[in-house]
C-alpha cells in the first residue's frame, strides 16, 4: 500500500512599531497553514458477490462504497484497507492599534479574521467514500480603554463583537473504486443536494456500510461581549468590582429536505427491507438569543506580613433562550411523568431562570517559613447550563419528520414527499429542557505546600478536589404518549461527578542555562455521564444514575511529564566558536496510564437514533471465569479484548451487568526533542533555526480498541493514538498531526526577528 502523503507548510510574519512617537502604535500579523494529514482506512465493505446478487434497486447504494481490497470476512463483507490524506488550510490575520490619549487614558482596537477549510474522509464515521467538507470563518473586533482615575484606582473597559460562520456539506467520490450515485437516484423530483441530504445506513458500525451526501448546515453565530471592572487599592486591600455581559445569537440554516434509510444489517439491504426510514422537512431561518449577566466583587487582603486572603462573590444570571424573528424553541409542560406530558403553549419559556445563583470563592496564602508557602482555596463555579439547548432549533416544529417502517428503496410518491409544517401535535421528533432546569455547578477545593530548596529549586505538593452537581445529561424516549410519536430528547440536571487528585511538581528555575519542570499527577474522576451531549437511557424510558456511575471517559490515573531546556555552552573563542556557539536544546517526556474502554454490544435499542456501534448505550453481560483480555504476540500493543467474555442481554432493551468504562486500553509514552540555534547578525537582526523531532524513539502508541461486540474487529486496535484522539473539525479534537501518539516526525523552522 502506498504511503499517504504528509505535508505541513506554516508561514507568516508579524510587524509592529510606532505611527506617532510615544502616542500611536500598530501591530499586524499574518499566518497561513496548509496540511495534508495521512490516514489509514481499515474496515469492511460489501463483497463483490453481495453487490452482484443485490436487487437492482439497492445496487447503487452498495456500489457507492469502496470495493474490497482483502479477503472475505463472512456475512457478505470483505476487508478494505487503503491510505489517503485529508487536506486542510487555515489563514489568520490580525491587526491592533494602541493610542495613548494621555498619561491617564489609553485606548486600543483589535481586529482578527480566521478563515479555514477542512476535508475529512469518512466524516461522522460514515463509509470511506464520504467526504465531509467544513468551511469556517471567525471575525472579531475588540475595543478597550484603560483609565487611571487616581493613583489608587484603575478602570478597564472592553467591548467585543464576534461573527462565526460554519458551512458544512457531504459529498461522495470514487475512492477505492466507489461509484457515486446521481442525486436523481437518491432524491425525489424537485429536490437537490444543494439544499437536501440523503443518508444510507446499511449497518450499525462506524466506517461500515453507510454514507451520507448533501447539505448539512450553513450556520451563523453573533456574539456581543461587554465587560467593565474597577480596581481600587486602599490600606492593605486590593478591591475589584466588575460586570460581564454576553449576548449570543445563533442562526441555524439547515437543509430543507432530508431522507434517511436505516437497514440495520447487510442482509436487510440485500432484501431491500429497511427497518425504518425517515423523511424530514426543515425551516432554514430559525434564530434564538441567549443572554448572560455576571456581577463580581473580590478583595485581596494582606492580613499580616506572611498571610494573604483573597475572597470574592460572583452572581450569575443566564436567561432562557428567546427568538428575535418569531421562531422560539417549543417546550413541554413537564418531564416528570411522560405519560401525561403535553406541548406547552407557543412562546412558553424553556425554563424559569434563577436569580439567586451566587458563587463565593476563598483563597489563603501563608508563608510559614522563608522557604515554605502553604496555599488553600475553595469556591463554587456555575456552568452556563445551555448544553445542547440549540437542538431545539432543528426539532419540532421547525423540523417535521415522518417515519416509515418496513419500507424499501427508493421511496416513491407520498412516502418521499416532505412533511407539511404544523405547530399542532403529534410531534415526531423533539428536543426539550426540563422546565425545572437550574444552573449546573461545581464545588472545588484545593490545598498546596511549596518549598524552595535553593535559589533555583522548588518542590510543590497539591491536592485538588471537585464535585459536580446538577450537571446536564440527555435521555432519549421514544413515543412516550400520543402527543409524541417519535423521538423525545430530554435534557435535565440528572448527572453528578467527582474528582480527586494528588499532584507533585519540581521546578528548576533558569540557572546556568538549565531550566527544568517535572510533574506527576495521580487522579481519579468518577461520574454517571461524562458529557452533556451523551445520550443515556437503557432500557428506554428508565435510567438509574447509580448503575451508570463509574470511571469518567477521560479518567487517567497516572500522568507524568517532564520538560528540560538547556543552553549548550560553546567555545569562548577561536574558529569553533562560530560553529558551536548559541546552540540550545529542549526536551519533553510524557507518559500516562491507560484510559477507560466502555464495552458495549453495538445494538441500538431506540428507533431512529444513531446510538449504535461505538455509540451504543447497551453494555453486555459478563461470562464468569472468562478473561477479559487476550495477549497474542501478533496483535498491535500485544493485547485484545476477548469477545468470548461477554454475551448480549435479553431482551434487546435490557442493560448488561458489565460496569460502565470497566476495561482499560493502552498506556502512552512519548519523547520529543528540539535543537535550535540563534544567529545574531546585528543588535536588531537575528535568525532562529530549529528542528523539532516528535516521538524521537518512534515508540508505537495505540488508540483504544474497537469497543462494540457487533463489529468483526471487536477488541482490536485499528488506529494509532494521534488519529484516535480526534480528526479535528466537526469530528472533534486537534488535527492528528498535533496530537501525541503519532509516528516519528520532523519539523524544520526558520524565524527572522528584526
Amino acid at each position: 500500500m502506498p504511503k499517504p502523503a504528509l505535508r505541513q507548510n506554516d508561514f507568516g510574519g508579524v510587524l509592529g512599531g510606532p505611527i506617532k512617537k510615544d502616542k500611536l502604535f500598530f501591530f499586524v500579523s499574518s499566518e497561513g497553514l496548509r496540511v495534508r494529514q495521512p490516514q489509514i482506512a481499515n474496515t469492511f465493505v460489501p463483497s463483490l458477490a453481495s453487490r452482484q446478487n443485490a436487487p437492482s434497486a439497492v445496487q447503487p447504494l452498495l456500489n457507492a462504497l469502496p470495493k474490497p481490497t482483502g479477503p472475505d470476512l463472512g456475512n457478505g463483507t470483505a476487508a478494505f484497507v487503503a491510505g489517503y490524506s485529508d487536506p486542510s488550510s487555515l489563514n489568520s490575520y490580525s491587526g491592533r492599534i494602541d493610542y495613548l490619549l494621555s498619561q491617564r487614558l489609553s485606548l486600543f482596537a483589535r481586529y482578527s479574521d480566521a478563515p479555514s477549510s477542512l476535508v475529512q474522509r469518512a466524516g461522522f464515521a460514515f463509509g470511506y467514500s464520504t467526504l465531509l467538507h467544513t468551511q469556517d470563518r471567525t471575525q472579531t473586533i475588540t475595543v478597550g480603554a484603560n483609565e487611571t482615575i487616581t493613583s489608587h484606582a484603575i478602570n478597564e473597559f472592553r467591548f467585543n463583537y464576534s461573527l462565526s460562520r460554519g458551512n458544512s456539506f457531504l459529498t461522495l467520490d470514487d475512492f477505492g473504486g466507489a461509484v457515486p450515485p446521481s442525486s436523481s437516484v437518491l432524491l425525489p423530483t424537485g429536490q437537490s443536494l444543494s439544499t437536501s441530504s440523503f443518508t444510507f445506513q446499511g449497518d450499525l458500525n462506524p466506517f461500515g456500510l453507510s454514507f451520507e451526501v448533501g447539505k448539512l448546515a450553513d450556520n451563523l453565530q453573533h456574539q456581543i461581549n461587554m465587560t467593565d471592572s474597577l480596581s481600587w487599592i486602599v490600606s492593605g486591600h486590593q478591591v475589584k468590582f466588575g460586570i460581564d455581559y454576553r449576548r449570543l445569537s445563533p442562526e441555524e440554516k439547515l437543509s430543507t429536505y432530508q431522507q434517511a434509510l436505516f437497514f440495520g444489517t447487510l442482509a436487510d439491504v440485500l432484501a431491500n427491507s429497511a427497518t425504518i426510514a425517515s423523511v424530514s422537512s426543515g425551516r432554514p431561518d430559525v434564530e434564538i438569543v441567549i443572554s448572560n449577566w455576571s456581577l463580581f466583587a473580590q478583595d485581596t487582603w494582606k492580613i499580616t506580613n506572611n498571610l494573604t486572603a483573597t475572597y470574592g462573590l460572583r452572581w450569575e444570571y443566564n436567561a432562557a433562550p428567546s427568538s428575535p424573528n418569531g421562531t422560539p424553541p417549543f417546550t413541554v409542560t413537564q418531564v416528570t411523568n411522560l405519560a401525561t406530558t403535553t406541548l406547552a403553549p407557543p412562546g412558553t419559556s424553556l425554563w424559569h431562570p434563577q436569580k439567586d445563583d451566587f458563587a463565593p470563592r476563598l483563597g489563603l496564602a501563608w508563608q510559614a517559613r522563608s522557604n515554605v508557602v502553604v496555599r488553600a482555596g475553595a469556591g463554587i463555579f456555575y456552568d452556563l447550563g445551555y448544553a445542547d439547548v440549540t437542538n431545539a432549533l432543528f426539532s419540532f416544529p421547525y423540523v417535521q419528520q415522518r417515519f416509515l417502517f418496513g419500507s424499501s428503496f427508493p421511496l416513491i410518491g407520498s412516502s418521499a414527499a416532505p412533511p407539511p409544517f404544523t405547530t399542532s401535535p403529534p410531534a415526531a421528533s423533539m428536543s426539550v429542557v426540563d422546565p425545572n432546569h437550574v444552573l449546573p455547578r461545581t464545588y472545588e477545593w484545593n490545598a498546596a505546600a511549596e518549598q524552595s530548596f535553593s535559589r533555583a529549586d522548588v518542590l510543590a505538593l497539591t491536592y485538588v478536589g471537585a464535585a459536580g452537581r446538577k450537571l446536564m445529561r440527555r435521555d432519549i424516549y421514544f413515543a412516550p404518549n400520543p402527543n409524541f410519536t417519535g423521538r423525545l430528547d430530554v435534557q435535565s440536571n440528572g448527572a453528578t461527578s467527582s474528582y480527586n487528585a494528588l499532584q507533585a511538581q519540581y521546578r528548576h528555575r533558569l540557572s546556568d542555562g538549565l531550566q527544568t519542570l517535572l510533574s506527576y499527577t495521580w487522579s481519579h474522576s468518577i461520574d454517571d455521564v461524562s458529557s452533556d451531549g451523551n445520550s443515556q437511557n437503557v432500557p428506554p424510558g428508565k435510567f438509574s444514575a447509580s448503575a451508570e456511575r463509574g470511571p469518567s471517559d477521560y479518567d487517567i490515573r497516572n500522568t507524568f511529564s517532564g520538560a528540560v531546556s538547556y543552553d549548550i555552552p560553546g567555545p569562548g573563542s577561536g574558529a569553533l566558536k562560530k560553529i558551536f556557539e548559541s546552540w540550545s536544546t529542549d526536551s519533553i517526556v510524557y507518559a500516562r496510564s491507560a484510559p477507560p474502554v466502555n464495552v458495549v454490544t453495538g445494538n441500538n435499542p431506540f428507533p431512529d437514533t444513531s446510538l449504535s456501534g461505538a455509540d451504543s448505550v447497551q453494555r453486555p453481560n459478563v461470562i464468569p471465569g472468562v478473561p477479559f483480555y487476550l495477549y497474542p504476540s501478533s496483535a498491535p500493543g500485544g493485547k485484545v479484548i476477548n469477545a468470548a467474555a461477554f454475551t448480549t442481554p435479553v431482551p434487546v432493551t435490557a442493560q448488561g451487568n458489565l460496569g460502565r468504562n470497566a476495561l482499560r486500553g493502552f498506556r502512552a509514552t512519548q519523547w520529543d526533542l528540539t535543537l535550535r540555534r540563534q544567529f545574531r547578525f546585528t543588535e536588531r537582526l537575528s535568525l532562529q533555526a530549529r528542528g523539532d523531532i516528535f516521538n524521537i524513539l518512534n515508540h508505537p502508541n495505540f488508540g483504544n480498541p474497537i469497543n462494540y461486540l457487533s463489529s468483526p474487529q471487536f477488541g482490536q486496535v485499528t488506529q494509532m493514538l494521534n488519529n484516535y484522539l480526534g480528526g479535528g473539525g466537526q469530528n472533534g479534537g486537534l488535527n492528528p498531526l498535533y496530537q501525541i501518539g503519532g509516528p516519528r516526525s520532523i519539523q524544520l523552522a526558520l524565524k527572522l526577528q528584526f
